[in-house]
């Protein structure tokens, strides 16, 4: 009997595939608001230049304001869709590291809201400065922020640290977690809802982001907290695939 294997190389590659199409479906809500936001609006817009030209009382002014505004939500709808191509493993582009790590946490807000988790961020006033790939980065951050979402509680705030080291060392993402501090208020009781099944999607245990991380040229140790994310070689989302 014939027995196919599949090498561990190409084994972890698919891991680390599965793991980056996760994350994409958690932030996709965010993406998607971010692209239907400006047809929405120019779809508004337009329908009200109809009515009035169909009145014929649009003046020229008027009209031309308005295909000004029309022409703005189309710069942001393409900006939009460029933007998608950081989603591909092959993309070259480069940000400041500070920069990168805001992006992820503006991905994942919802999400973590949802979960009853606070974050805040600091940054070493060199990370604002030093530019890395983007992707890399930006999907190990992620990683973590949706390890995060799955293996802590409610009511815990998520504290978010990038450090560069010292004389071109790799740069540092370390996270850790602390109780949200008192405010003293008490929020309004949510609105009972009706019992509704959870949405399936795959835990994020810590063995899956070091598989992403590894084939990010990321190292991730996720032991003890705080959780660290170290920079080094970085190299395409998806080694050995096609």
């Amino acid at each position: 009997m014939n027995q196919t294997g599949t090498s561990p190389t190409i084994a972890a590659d698919w891991v680390a595939a599965g793991v980056r199409h996760e994350i994409l479906m958690r932030v996709l809500p965010t993406l998607r608001h971010d692209l239907l936001g400006p047809i929405s609006v120019a779809r508004m817009e337009l329908a009200v230049m109809r009515r009035r030209l169909e009145r014929a009382d649009l003046a020229p002014q008027d009209g031309l304001r308005r295909v000004r505004q029309l022409d703005g939500h189309l710069v942001d709808l393409t900006r939009g869709l460029r933007e998608l191509r950081r989603w591909d493993p092959l993309d070259t582009e480069r940000m400041p590291a500070s920069a990168i790590v805001r992006l992820a946490l503006m991905l994942m807000e919802q999400p973590l809201r949802l979960a009853g988790l606070e974050v805040s961020v600091e940054t070493d006033c060199e990370a604002e400065d030093t530019e890395l790939p983007l992707a890399p980065l930006l999907l190990g951050t992620l990683a973590l922020l949706c390890h995060a979402q799955d293996q802590r509680a409610s009511g815990q705030r998520l504290c978010l640290h990038l450090a560069t080291r010292p004389e071109g060392e790799a740069a540092v993402l370390s996270v850790r977690t602390e109780p949200r501090p008192e405010t003293g208020s008490v929020p309004p009781p949510m609105p009972a809802l009706p019992d509704l099944p959870a949405p399936a999607r795959a835990c994020l245990d810590a063995e899956a982001v070091r598989h992403l991380a590894a084939s990010l040229g990321l190292h991730a140790v996720l032991d003890d907290e705080p959780w660290r994310l170290r920079v080094g070689r970085l190299v395409p989302a998806a080694p050995g695939l096609p």
